[in-house]
């Protein structure tokens, strides 16, 4: 069911690639599309960066983290918060539509939370 999910995640936003579900301690509990990266240790990875995004906007007092987005030269990453506990991590084309990846981020995470409770 979670890798169904994720593909349709996939499907759904022109030039993603691949897509990953972690949990706060940065294990993939379920990826899917493109595997050339290692994505299970960016996955680790960008948890890391989100957990300390997290703590820095809660002691600036900044509110909660919605998204997170790198840009980097082989595309982006949008990683997004799903539940306390949680993150879902989409690779995508530097030409992708963010506005488009955000939307169906929301809805995925909103399908993952129902799967997860």
């Amino acid at each position: 069911m979670l890798n169904e999910i994720l593909n349709e995640l996939i499907r759904n936003v022109k030039g993603a690639s691949a897509s990953i579900f972690v949990d706060g301690d940065g294990e993939a509990i379920v990826q899917a599309g493109d595997n050339r990266k290692d994505i299970k240790l960016l996955g680790a990875w960008k948890e890391l960066h989100l957990d300390r995004i997290k703590e820095i906007t809660t002691q600036l007092g900044l509110g909660s983290v919605q998204a997170v987005i790198f840009s980097l030269d082989e595309g982006n990453e949008l990683i997004v918060p799903v539940g306390q506990e949680y993150c879902l991590i989409l690779f995508m084309s530097s030409y992708s539509d963010i506005r488009q990846a955000m939307a169906e981020m929301m809805k995925t995470t909103e399908r993952l939370k129902k799967d997860i409770e």
